[in-house]
């Protein structure tokens, strides 16, 4: 079976056993490869915006003999998926401006899965905002590391009467995160502790800065950020 990269095993691991699965933005097919090697996914449809990636993962699966089991298609997002078409749907490794735009974009579609697995690179209380008002109900999150950065994975699923209401931490961190306490989120509020205060320290040098101006608007947003912080670490 493929060795995968902590942060697609992560992923993989997440992924409940399913009928057919679509990778958005599948790269090179790795995460593709394992599910179907794995039994984990019957059928896959590998969809990526651009030619290059696309026509890689083909080579790739097509090297583990898993062609008969792949549908591939030149997509931007979730724009050539139909409807109740994919079980689950993942959409990971971009910004999670950019994930937010797929699902808004698509949200019939999204809607229609089962299961959604997502990894944000940035902007992840704004996704985690969006998913609320969209009774999307987070069903599990962890926290993993690549080149030094910290990411969560959100596994979702579209719940139409559920009525959620997460507070400002939990969308900062994450609800499940935040329950069951990894070491990386330590970790994480160590690092956004100390980019804080750098900051924070820097617009404190500015002087004769009117009330309404946007400095004193970041310093308060980074003041609000750290008391956040100082509440989870209590």
């Amino acid at each position: 079976m493929i060795k995968l990269s902590p942060r697609l095993q992560i992923i993989y691991d997440m992924v409940p056993n399913c009928e057919t699965i679509a990778d958005v933005g599948c790269d090179h097919g790795y995460l593709t490869i394992a599910l179907l090697e794995g039994g984990v996914a019957e059928k896959a449809i590998a969809m990526d915006v651009n030619k290059g990636p696309l026509e890689s993962a083909k080579a790739n699966i097509g090297q583990a003999g898993l062609l008969n089991q792949v549908q591939f298609r030149l997509s931007d997002g979730l724009a050539k998926l139909n409807e109740a078409e994919a079980d689950v749907i993942c959409i990971c490794g971009m910004g999670g401006a950019l994930i937010k735009r797929i699902l808004d974009s698509g949200i019939a579609v999204a809607k229609s899965a089962g299961t959604l697995i997502l990894e944000p690179q940035s902007e992840y209380r704004a996704l985690r905002e969006f998913l609320m008002q969209q009774h999307f109900v987070i069903l599990d999150e962890m926290l993993c590391t690549e080149e030094g950065k910290i990411y969560p994975i959100i596994k979702v699923s579209y719940n139409p009467n559920e009525n959620l209401c997460y507070n400002d931490i939990e969308l900062e961190y994450g609800p499940i995160i935040i329950k069951n306490r990894p070491e990386l989120l330590n970790t994480l509020l160590e690092k956004n502790k100390n980019e804080y205060c750098t900051i924070l320290e820097k617009l404190e040098e500015k002087s004769d800065v009117e009330a309404d101006s946007p400095i004193q608007k970041r310093k308060k947003e980074l003041s609000d950020k750290l008391s956040m912080i100082r509440r989870l670490q209590a």
